[in-house]
């Protein structure tokens, strides 16, 4: 489990992202309450937010483009001092009191434009830092440092805002970027592997990664069931969950309860992960997600608190584990040098069906009532698990690297051996050393 650790390049990046994942849970509620203090509007809230996640579904792909054509340590070097610098002066408008809601949503467009660029690039970065050998129990270490920040800063946060006010909240956030930059600065620049030349532009960057998903037929299939799920199962849950709280459960802190079940199952669910080697994981990750069913069944009845705790745990634990199987498979088995935009393309169907379902959500419940909404999310979360395994290619993803993956490696190796014999070649030709 923790043998990418022993990988010092690796230490340094998972550090600067522990750090990062720290603050990346602090913003959220600032953000939030620092719209509210300003205006006390719903509808500006909405605007701020959806200003963060605007440009990620906007330019993911060409993140992944950006991440498979360009040093990727690069890449999220600059994202990463993109995004201190919008949270930076983020925080410096909130402290001194000249913030206004258009300069917030302004800021949080250049941040959510940082984290497209970044995310495609580090699912890259990893395969490259660990190995393939290891690269599941360096996704599973990420997932449990996410996990466990995001509770620690839950409770930071709330503590934060009420102390403090929001602006050192997200003063704080805009800090641990500037934390993971300078580990990843430590990173040696020649650590990217080899890329294979930059024929074409960014368009036809980003055909050939979506040609690459359309040719494992198990990647989009897998797509296709994020996207559904996202939209009919998880959305339905992030919108409805806390009104179900309120109405039934005895408010905010049943549901602040209920969020940090959630949380401690991603922690589990990472400990999980990291020991665990399927022999299909694409088939285990599917069957999986069944544990995600009874959190909406049992919001829709309501259950008691406890029970639910439950239900969050299992849906927490199975999303962890679901993410690193997948995010494993693609790095194991495609061509290092589609991996971003592979990426890229994968995250693309999530990001839309995400805020897609969100604005579904209400409309549905509005018209058809909530418990239907969530019931016919925990029905869909059994069927569209049925369905997805139906796909024979699903059942034909092995544990290990296929046969395309290691031809990769080797042209890379073969490559990169060519060119240093050609460098040393023509260095000794005109005097240099080699």
């Amino acid at each position: 489990m923790f043998a990418p650790l022993a990988v010092r390049d690796f230490r340094r990046y998972y550090l600067g992202q522990t750090a990062s994942a720290f603050g990346d849970s602090l913003t959220p509620i600032a953000i939030a309450f620092a719209v509210l203090g300003l205006t006390g509007s719903p509808v500006d809230l909405g605007i701020v937010v959806l200003s963060t996640r605007l440009p990620i579904v906007l330019l993911t792909l060409l993140g992944g483009a950006v991440g498979d054509r360009f040093s990727r340590r690069a890449v999220m070097l600059i994202a990463d001092l993109t995004r201190f610098a919008a949270h930076g002066v983020t925080a410096a408008l909130l402290l001194t009191g000249t913030a206004h809601i258009w300069m917030l949503v302004v800021l949080q467009l250049v941040a959510g434009a940082g984290s497209a660029f970044f995310n495609p690039a580090a699912v890259g970065l990893i395969a490259s830092l660990a190995g393939k050998e290891r690269v599941q129990a360096a996704n599973s270490l990420i997932s449990i440092s996410r996990s466990a920040s995001s509770i620690l800063a839950l409770g930071a946060a709330g503590a934060l805002v009420a102390l403090a006010g929001p602006g050192w909240a997200i003063l704080a956030d805009a800090l641990t970027f500037l934390v993971s930059a300078a580990f990843l600065y430590r990173l040696p620049r020649t650590l990217t592997a080899e890329r294979p030349g930059k024929q074409g532009g960014l368009l036809a960057s980003i055909g050939g990664g979506i040609a690459e998903v359309r040719r494992h037929t198990w990647l989009w299939v897998w797509t296709i069931h994020v996207a559904v799920t996202n939209v009919i199962v998880v959305a339905p849950i992030l919108v409805l969950g806390p009104y179900v709280a309120e109405q039934h459960l005895g408010g905010a802190p049943a549901w602040s309860a209920i969020g940090i079940a959630y949380a401690a199952g991603g922690l589990a669910g990472g400990l999980l992960s990291a020991r665990w080697r399927p022999g299909r994981p694409m088939v285990a990750a599917i069957l999986v997600f069944l544990l995600m069913a009874p959190f909406p069944a049992l919001l829709a009845v309501p259950a008691e608190v406890w029970h639910l705790v439950l239900a969050a745990m299992a849906a927490g634990a199975q999303v962890v584990v679901y993410n690193v199987l997948q995010t494993t498979a693609l790095q194991q088995h495609l061509p290092e040098r589609f991996v971003a935009r592979a990426t890229s393309v994968t995250m693309l169907g999530s990001l839309v069906a995400a805020p897609l379902g969100m604005g579904l959500a209400g409309p549905a419940a509005a018209l058809l009532g909530t418990r239907p909404v969530l019931a016919a999310g925990a029905a869909t979360a059994v069927l569209i698990t049925a369905a997805t395994l139906l796909a024979p290619s699903v059942w034909r993803v092995r544990g290990t690297p296929t046969r395309e993956a290691d031809t990769d490696t080797e042209w890379r190796r073969t490559s990169r051996r060519e060119r240093h014999s050609k460098q040393g070649s023509g260095s000794r030709r005109q005097g240099r050393p080699s």
